[in-house]
């Protein structure tokens, strides 16, 4: 009984809270039940975050592995592949496999006839096809391949390309009615593809030059500057003219036989010509009596690099005077080109060279800057057009320029003179129907002393 007494005794003072102060809820909380109670919190948060952190981690981990796995995977089921491939290509290329290309047995490479694939000397690199014909783009030429190259056999026996004289555009009538001053002693000529200009030179009686430009109707007149028509007159006994610059559409350089100087004009007032330099260059130019320099081009620096002109060493030339290219002269004596780098700001010169030509008289001189291709007239008794590149090969101790062909001259007219002189060449670039312009002089032709043929071939 003291026993069941006193347990009553203990439990109502347990529930009474021992005589402390009461609160509503009837509990009764220390500061030390308090802070025990935040330390778990804070530790079982802790612990909860570090456990998910880890597990964070470990899925994370886990995600990359997979992902670089994949990676791994893929990159060597890729190699694999390009190496299968490349096996495959290998194993089933019965030719020659060049540059991952393979090309059966006696194939030639598509840019070039002068290659050709053949197993019995190398399968993985192209061969020479020595012999085989090619095609160098140009009219009247016979090509074989050697080493690589479409190399240029000359023709000298190509017929005329283009209409005949008498169906060739007859342009003398525009310089004026019935005779006149293109009737008689007409020499020299140059086309200026940018300006569309064609000028034009006549010897003696006396000496003079014309502007000769387009007239919107399919033919051509004598350029004016308002009330100045493009004509000029007195410079001796000239023989041919040309330009170097075609952005200075107004400045001529011109040859003067017997003198055997090249003198650069201005041309820009119509009727009133300005001598800029006079270049003596007769101690290189062979004059014997009455024949001299008959004609005169100009050829920029690029062309001669690209062309690979040498000097008479056989050492590659470009200007060392600043204008940008060199002026050549064809000579009625001999035939031969000779080479001058000028200079347009002292007037002095450099005599590059002596270069032979396939004949023995040079009458006219056009360097067609579209095709790198030269064009020597040669008069007289020959009335040939030789075709040249500018390259040379050494003959008999001296450089001949490298012919490539040959073509007749056309027949003259009815009573015509087969005096031809002077020529001039439109464009390649100017090509229609694979046609282009060929000018041609005649001195004494008459009533038939400017040609323009029409058909002439594109090379």
């Amino acid at each position: 009984m003291f026993a069941l007494l006193l347990l009553c005794f203990l439990s109502f003072s347990i529930s009474c809270g021992g005589g402390g102060d009461d609160d509503d809820s009837g509990e009764v909380s220390t500061d030390d039940d308090m802070d025990d109670d935040d330390l778990n919190d804070d530790a079982d948060d802790d612990v909860d975050d570090d456990v998910n952190d880890d597990v964070d981690d470990d899925v994370d981990d886990d995600a990359d592995d997979d992902a670089d796995d994949d990676v791994d995977d893929d990159v060597d089921d890729d190699v694999d592949d390009d190496v299968d491939d490349d096996v495959d290509d290998d194993d089933d290329c019965e030719g020659c496999l060049i540059e991952e290309s393979c090309y059966a047995d006696g194939e030639t490479n598509p840019d070039n006839v002068c290659l050709i694939c053949q197993v019995a000397s190398d399968t993985s690199e192209w061969t020479d096809n020595d012999g085989a014909s090619c095609d160098d783009g140009l009219d009247c030429t016979q090509n074989i391949c050697h080493e690589s190259l479409c190399v240029t056999t000359p023709l000298f026996d190509c017929s005329w390309p283009a209409e005949i004289s008498s169906a060739a555009t007859n342009l003398t009538g525009i310089e004026g009615p019935l005779i006149n001053d293109f009737h008689g002693d007409l020499s020299g000529a140059v086309w200026n593809p940018l300006a569309q200009t064609l000028w034009v030179c006549r010897n003696n009686g006396p000496s003079k030059i014309w502007a000769v430009v387009k007239d919107g109707l399919g033919g051509f007149e004598i350029d004016y500057q308002g009330a100045d028509r493009g004509e000029w007159s007195d410079f001796g006994d000239l023989e041919g003219l040309t330009l170097a610059d075609l952005s200075e559409p107004k400045t001529l350089y011109l040859i003067v036989e017997g003198q055997e100087h090249i003198k650069e004009y201005d041309f820009s007032t119509y009727g009133a010509a300005t001598l800029v330099n006079d270049w003596n260059t007769s101690a290189h130019l062979p004059v014997n009596g009455g024949s001299g320099a008959e004609g005169i081009t100009f050829v920029p620096d690029f062309l001669l690099a690209e062309q690979g002109f040498t000097d008479p060493s056989g050492d590659p030339y470009a200007s060392t005077q600043g204008m940008d290219g060199l002026m050549f002269v064809a000579h009625q004596n001999g035939g031969n080109l000779y080479v001058f780098d000028l200079n347009r700001s002292d007037g002095s010169f450099v005599f590059v060279g002596e270069y032979k030509t396939d004949r023995s008289e040079s009458a006219g001189l056009e360097f067609d800057r579209s095709t790198g291709l030269m064009y020597v007239w040669h008069g007289a008794s020959h009335n040939v057009l030789e075709v040249t590149g500018i390259s040379s090969t050494d003959v008999g101790g001296m450089p001949k320029l490298d012919t490539i062909k040959v073509i007749t001259g056309p027949a003259p007219v009815l009573f015509g003179s087969s005096n031809y002189e002077g020529i001039a060449l439109t464009s390649n670039d100017e090509c229609a129907g694979g046609n282009r312009g060929f000018f041609l002089t005649i001195d004494g032709g008459g009533f038939h002393s400017l040609l323009l043929f029409e058909d002439f071939p594109c090379e």
